[in-house]
Formats: C-alpha cells, sequence, structure tokens
C-alpha cells in the first residue's frame, strides 16, 4: 500500500519531515508519498475538504494546530487535553486528532538514555507546544512541573488543566533561581531565544539544578540561543529540539499504520538530522 500524507502549514519551505517519513516507511516496509501544503487561511475549508478525500493522513503546524479541530470528527485524549492537534489520522472519510508535540520531545530524550518517571521539572513556556509538553510529563510519571510563564492567565489555563503536580509562576529571574533549585529537567518551550525575540538574561540559575540534570530548548532556529550553550558550559546534558519532529513522526506512523520504527531506525534518524547544519 502506498501511505499518501502531507504537511498541512501556511508557509514552511523547509522541513525535517519528509526525509522522516520517507525514511520510517522504509524501515516499516511501506511507501510513503508526502507532499508539503502551503494554504492561506481563506483556502482551508477547500484544502481540508480535499485532504479528507485523498490522504491517509496529515500533520498540521502553525497557524493550524488549533483550528484544526474544528475539522476533526474525533479527537484522541491526547487533542482533547492539550487543545490542540498535529497528526490526522484520515479514516473511512473521518478524521481523528492526536497530538504529538510533546510525545516527540518524550521520546527524543529517551532514545539519549534519560528517563522521565519520578523526576522534578521546570518548564518554561505555556502556550501550544508547551501544554503538549506538560500533558506528556504527566503521562511518563513525573513527579512535579513548576511552570514558569509571563502571562498569568495562560499559566492558570495550563495548571488547572494538568492537575495538582503542577505549579504555576510568573516568569521573572527572582522565581528561575527559586524554582530551578534541585530540579532534574529543564525545559523551555517559550520564545525566549527564538530569533527576533528576548533571550534569558542571565543563566546563572542553570546553576541551581541537580548536578546531572538535563536542559532541553525546543526551539533550534537560533543557533545563537543562550541557553543550550551555557547549559553545557555548565556541564550539564543539553539538547535543542531539532529532532523532536522526527520523533514525532516515530508516533504518527504507529497511528497511520498499524506499525514503528525500531527504537535503532529512531536513533539512525535523530543522529543523521541533529548532524545537519
Amino acid at each position: 500500500m502506498n501511505y499518501k500524507l502531507a504537511l498541512l502549514a501556511r508557509d514552511i519551505h523547509n522541513s525535517v519531515l519528509p526525509k522522516t517519513y520517507h525514511f520510517f516507511g522504509a524501515c516499516i516496509g511501506i511507501e510513503v508519498g508526502f507532499e508539503i501544503y502551503n494554504i492561506p487561511p481563506e483556502k482551508l475549508d477547500d484544502k481540508v475538504a480535499e485532504m479528507r478525500e485523498s490522504l491517509n493522513g496529515f500533520t498540521v503546524t502553525m497557524p493550524y494546530k488549533v483550528k484544526i479541530l474544528d475539522y476533526c470528527d474525533e479527537l484522541d485524549i491526547s487533542a482533547e487535553t492539550c487543545g490542540s492537534a498535529n497528526t490526522i489520522l484520515v479514516k473511512d472519510g473521518r478524521l481523528i486528532g492526536y497530538n504529538t508535540d510533546g510525545w516527540g520531545m518524550i521520546k527524543c530524550l529517551q532514545l539519549k538514555g534519560f528517563e522521565f518517571e519520578g523526576k522534578r521539572a521546570v518548564l518554561v513556556g505555556a502556550g501550544g507546544v508547551a501544554r503538549s509538553i506538560a500533558y506528556h510529563l504527566l503521562v511518563n510519571g513525573v513527579k512535579s512541573v513548576d511552570v514558569l510563564n509571563p502571562f498569568a492567565h495562560e499559566t492558570e489555563a495550563l495548571v488547572q488543566k494538568m492537575g495538582p503536580l503542577f505549579t504555576g509562576h510568573i516568569l521573572n529571574q527572582e522565581n528561575l533561581v527559586q524554582f530551578t533549585k534541585e530540579r532534574d529537567v529543564f525545559i523551555n518551550a517559550s520564545i525566549l531565544g527564538q530569533v527576533g525575540y528576548d533571550d534569558f538574561e542571565n543563566l546563572d540559575f542553570l546553576d541551581g539544578l541537580k548536578r546531572d540534570a538535563l536542559v532541553f530548548d525546543v526551539n533550534y532556529s537560533n543557533s545563537d540561543a543562550k541557553l543550550p550553550r551555557a547549559a553545557k558550559e555548565k556541564g550539564f546534558q543539553s539538547y535543542v529540539g531539532k529532532a523532536m519532529s522526527s520523533c514525532q513522526g516515530i508516533r504518527a506512523m504507529e497511528i497511520w499504520t498499524g506499525k514503528k520504527p525500531s527504537d535503532e531506525d529512531a536513533r539512525r534518524l535523530v543522529a543523521s538530522v541533529e548532524m545537519e547544519a
């Protein structure tokens, strides 16, 4: 069977997804056709109707991760909890939405030997990607998550949705210092450090982390971002989100085909993606 897949976007011209799905398709013995559709909002209705009839599944990126819920006939608990979907299964003309953003981060780090069960985490950000990461931290057994974000209403919404293991705080230097002390993992899922946005002003708060802590920055568009470099210089395990999209593909292939690539195959792809400029 030739699986017809796609990425639904607005302005994406350089994505790891075609490489990801062709590679994983070969690993599990299926043929994959993959297209990138950059669609303006006024043409979204017509395009989704077409995709409903012509595809086996598709991924969704900004700015359509929330809007796509309006077209879904059914939501997996991941999409329902996160309030957005990035992976759509097309089944008998019906669209079933899933959210695999956070799954991709978790899997990427598990492939490197890091496990989240019982860990105390710090999460900077409370937007769409942060919410997905929060959900997947929860289902992977973290002990606690301190959420730091500049917008109290966003933080409160995330904390209420995720439950008592999550505590919200205003993002400022004082709270960064206080709530990173003796934590096991620090995750930046905010715009801090992205090209065109402010960066962290002072990263001395990292010194409060446990010595074997892991630091993960979802952003990878800015090679000059301060967090990954400072974390590495301080001796922490430090990774960026470049391989997240590829690792999301493991879960997406399972959703679409019922098969998933092996961890060995996933490590091969992650190593290849991370070596690319």
